[in-house]
């Protein structure tokens, strides 16, 4: 079963390996990423930061859907995380995910960005994916790690 959907730009980290892979109790992260996926050298990085008895999975869009919509995920816990909010969407519209975290993507070099928590930061761009994928999603939130509280994330980009 697919247990949470993560928008975080770091993509397997500290935080992955030592609080959401245990807190959410996933035994397989799949990276979706169409440009990460044909780029072997991230691949074998990301492959080597699998968190300890952890299953990871780089794979481009369409190869992460037809993988996550195997029968068999149903019984495994699986954590999916994207680099980007274009990519969630599309895998919030293919797949049963009922939580998105939007978590950490800070990065964007653009001049028109905004900020919509301490984590996330949008440009006009990415704005209609954020804004989409809080009409479309089931639980969408905002939350770097466990401890710290659940932001409403539609509720931050409806007032925008």
């Amino acid at each position: 079963m697919i247990v949470q959907l993560r928008i975080d730009e770091r993509l397997i980290h500290g935080q992955i390996t030592t609080a959401w892979s245990r807190y959410l109790d996933v035994s397989r992260i799949v990276v979706a990423s169409d440009k990460l996926a044909r780029d072997p050298l991230t691949t074998q990085t990301l492959l080597m930061s699998a968190p300890a008895g952890k299953k990871v999975a780089v794979k481009t869009i369409p190869d992460a859907i037809k993988l996550l919509s195997d029968p068999r995920v149903d019984t495994v816990r699986v954590l999916i995380i994207v680099d980007n909010p274009k990519d969630a969407v599309a895998l919030v519209k293919a797949l049963p995910i009922t939580e998105v975290n939007v978590a950490n993507y800070v990065k964007k070099k653009s001049a028109n960005k905004v900020n919509l928590t301490r984590g996330v930061n949008s440009d006009p761009e990415d704005l209609v994916y954020f804004k989409e994928l809080a009409q479309i999603g089931g639980h969408v939130f905002s939350q770097l790690i466990p401890s710290n509280p659940v932001e409403n994330f539609a509720e931050i980009v409806s007032k925008l």
